[in-house]
């Protein structure tokens, strides 16, 4: 009798990973509550998005440059990969020089210009 096992259609190989490290039956579980957690979080992402945007101070300018962010790391990311780093060591470098030149950019910038 086969099993209805979402969680290995969401998380993959992790869902494997987890079978692996607690046995088929608790890792099924625990693979299926991680699920259930991820989408009431969603959930209740949405049905407070605008507390959110009004508490985290999300504006058309923080998204801007969150994006210009993402980009800058998705370049670094295939830069230092064409340099012959590993996946995670290129992903690793990518987002901390990232968030360096996002705390050198809010921290050096003059707010009084």
């Amino acid at each position: 009798m086969a099993t209805f096992d979402p969680a290995t259609m969401v998380f993959g190989s992790f869902a494997d990973q987890l079978d692996a490290a607690f046995g088929s039956s608790i890792g099924w579980i625990v693979g299926n509550l991680l699920l259930l957690v991820v989408v009431f979080g969603l959930i209740q992402a949405l049905r407070n998005a605008s507390d959110l945007i009004r508490y985290f101070e999300i504006t058309n300018a923080s998204f801007t440059s969150w994006i210009g962010y993402t980009i800058a790391t998705i370049i670094q990311h295939l830069v230092f990969l064409s340099f012959g780093f590993p996946f995670i060591g290129a992903f690793l470098t990518a987002v901390s020089s990232t968030l360096l030149w996002k705390w050198t950019f809010d921290t050096l910038t003059p707010t009084n210009a």
